[in-house]
């Protein structure tokens, strides 16, 4: 009775991150239009962290819970189905996602915060202090998008869109929250009952069900013919689960201590690299397939991901 309990939360909550996840995207993404900042900023930035808006609770209420190593196999297993999962689905869709060459600012972001927090957690541990920089260099990232990146706000472009765009984004953040919880205990719970280790809860539960709000917002923008707002999607929100995600639940309370230290010296030695070989194959895709991608490489990129959840699980 229990399993079942935690199994119908997990979908309660799944369903309520991917409803609250449309309203927030759909109410910021109107908010975005109207303050003049491009299709790719919009992906890049609202989109998101709406999108990403679960990893943040998930990962917080992770690490409030002393359970630091799967908050941080949430951010890591998250930047990888984001790409695998998300960005491969949405390319078999929309091919020519993959056609769009990622600029140097966001490849250098995208690697660099991976790289940065990987040599941070090179301790062993997150200080508070080290959580703290992780947010500053958010901050000094999303302030350069808009520098560079704002545009004229026409009159047909304020008009487009919600006509409540701030209320949408308000109820889309309460659902995600309520949605969060739910997937947080129904994920536990389970975890509990076959004995599976922290690390691995976040790595595949936790990173697939946050990363449902991605893969929603990816297929609708491949959909919708929308090649830059789903590619970046995936680059933001991999830039903002990396330096955001684990600045806040590092602020809230750092992964120091045995427990902590044993999760992140595995995710040092398997997960920081795999995360990064997908992060590289990102950048470099668009070089290799100028004139027509095809659906082979989106299709490449889910089996890889799932090779890699199915080597995690026969692994435990």
């Amino acid at each position: 009775m229990g399993t079942t309990l935690d199994l119908l939360e997990i979908l309660g909550g799944f369903t309520l991150l991917v409803l609250g996840a449309g309203w927030l995207v759909d109410g910021g993404a109107t908010l975005a239009r109207r303050l003049g900042i491009s299709p790719l900023v919009v992906g890049l930035t609202i989109v998101a962290w709406g999108t990403s808006m679960p990893e943040v609770v998930v990962s917080s209420l992770a690490a409030y819970r002393g359970l630091p190593a799967s908050s941080l196999g949430n951010v890591i297993g998250s930047n990888t189905a984001n790409i695998g999962l998300v960005l491969g689905s949405s390319a078999m869709i929309l091919p020519s996602i993959l056609l769009g060459r990622v600029k140097r600012r966001e490849a250098t972001w995208l690697i660099g915060s991976l790289v940065g927090l990987w040599l941070i957690c090179g301790d062993a541990a997150v200080t508070r202090m080290e959580a703290v920089v992780l947010l500053a260099s958010f901050a000094v990232y999303n302030l350069l998008l808009v520098r560079d990146e704002r545009t004229v706000v026409t009159e047909e472009a304020a008009g487009q869109g919600m006509r409540r765009p701030g209320w949408a984004a308000l109820a889309g953040s309460l659902a995600i929250a309520g949605g969060a919880e739910l997937v947080m205990r129904g994920a536990l719970g389970v975890a509990a009952t076959v004995g599976m280790p922290d690390r691995i809860v976040g790595l595949t539960i936790l990173a697939l069900g946050t990363s449902l709000p991605e893969l929603a917002a990816g297929v609708t923008s491949a959909r919708r013919g929308h090649p830059e707002i789903g590619l970046g999607n995936v680059i933001g929100s991999n830039v903002f689960n990396t330096l955001a995600v684990t600045g806040i639940a590092g602020v809230i309370r750092p992964f120091q201590g045995a427990h902590a230290s044993e999760g992140i010296r595995m995710a040092l030695s398997s997960d920081f690299p795999v995360a990064l070989g997908f992060s590289v194959v990102l950048v470099a895709l668009p070089r290799f397939f100028r004139g027509s991608a095809g659906v082979g490489p989106g299709g490449a990129l889910v089996l890889a991901y799932l090779a890699y959840i199915t080597w995690l699980l026969i692994g435990i």
